[in-house]
């Protein structure tokens, strides 16, 4: 890739893509890595989230760029140069720039989240993403989707499947391997985090929560948000206070902390685009319990490293909890399996996945790429 171009247009700074990106840079020397973001800060709503700032490393940072520089970055004859872009919908100037660079001779991108396509408000969002994006479904090059539900929703927008590809986010690896669980405990220690609000289904998980033994576990509720009163008084009046703990907000240090020290993560979503915090859990060798409505559920192997439950169902969720509580608490054996495992999401190995799709998209590999995390 000598003397190549690769320009990543976001919003913001991502702590969920820079440590591919930053990757990236490292396996191609060579090549001139551009991150291009309307603003330079986290806003005060991720920093509330528990957000850290990113570090891209040796990729090239532009904030806001004035026209000149687009125009340096977009120029029309430019074979070697691939843009990615993200939010491109979201943010007007972005979309003007996603226009652009579509009438250039670059290779174009999306990386993007699916939509929730269930419901009459599932159907009109489908129908408002085909009507806007016909006019460039066929000038993208490829479309780097968020899981299964992703790939999903670009092929109910009419997206040609053969340019869709499976992608993920990518958190930090932790900095040192905590040992985790005492094994020979007899309570398995529980964890979900997320904001406390009606599409994180907190109200589930206590539901599911009823319906299993009533001994032999504890839950840690970390995060903040609008439902927190009415869910800790629902935890109150369904007997689990004892047993559920909430925490409030903990920066990503702190959660990380917290995960290394329990058996087993719920993401209990209606919907997520993908759910970093599921990366985060099996990173540290956390059995992960995900809805089928997240995109991060493309990371979970039944019986593995987790289970995925049918959204909104709280007989299933239930069931898979039973089947935790009987496990008992994670052996360090397998946990350490599934931290090892756990290195086919790490920011290298998705960086050699994205330059083995763009190998495939310019012919010079025929054989299409499989995702690190299915191999």
């Amino acid at each position: 890739m000598k003397n190549e171009r690769i320009v990543f247009w976001q919003d913001i700074p991502s702590p969920h893509q820079a440590p591919w990106i930053r990757a990236l840079a490292g396996l191609v020397p060579d090549a001139d890595i551009v991150s291009v973001f309307q603003q330079s800060g986290l806003p005060q709503d991720r920093i509330a989230l528990g957000w850290q700032p990113p570090h891209y490393g040796n990729t090239r940072i532009l904030i806001s760029p004035d026209k000149s520089e687009v125009d340096q970055l977009i120029q029309r004859n430019d074979f070697n140069t691939t843009h990615i872009f993200s939010s491109m919908l979201e943010d007007s100037e972005i979309y003007e720039r996603f226009q652009l660079a579509l009438s250039s001779k670059a290779r174009v991108g999306v990386l993007s989240e699916g939509r929730d396509w269930r419901g009459w408000k599932g159907f009109l969002r489908q129908a408002y993403k085909a009507r806007r994006e016909h006019r460039f479904r066929e000038s993208v090059d490829f479309v780097l989707a968020m899981g299964q539900v992703g790939i999903q929703w670009f092929e109910r927008c009419g997206f040609d499947k053969d340019k869709l590809f499976p992608f993920c986010y990518v958190v930090e690896a932790p900095d040192s391997q905590v040992m985790g669980c005492d094994d020979s405990k007899s309570t398995i220690q529980m964890i979900s985090v997320g904001q406390l609000i009606k599409r994180k289904r907190f109200d589930l998980l206590l539901k599911a929560l009823t319906k299993v033994p009533a001994q032999g576990w504890e839950l840690k509720i970390v995060g903040d948000g609008e439902l927190r009163y009415q869910l800790e008084k629902m935890a109150a009046d369904l007997g689990l206070s004892d047993r559920v703990v909430f925490t409030g907000v903990l920066n990503n240090v702190q959660v990380r902390t917290v995960l290394a020290q329990t058996d087993v993560f719920f993401l209990n979503s209606h919907w997520d685009g993908w759910g970093a915090v599921v990366n985060e859990a099996l990173m540290g060798g956390v059995p992960v319990v995900c809805s089928d409505f997240c995109g991060a559920a493309d990371l979970v192997r039944a019986d593995f490293n987790g289970e995925i439950f049918e959204s909104g169902n709280v007989d299933s969720l239930a069931t898979i909890i039973n089947k935790f509580i009987e496990r008992g608490p994670l052996p360090l054996a397998k946990r350490d399996q599934i931290r090892t495992w756990s290195k086919g999401i790490e920011g290298p190995t998705v960086a050699r996945y994205f330059l083995d799709i763009l190998k495939f998209i310019d012919g010079t590999d025929n054989k299409r790429p499989v995702p690190p995390w299915n191999v």
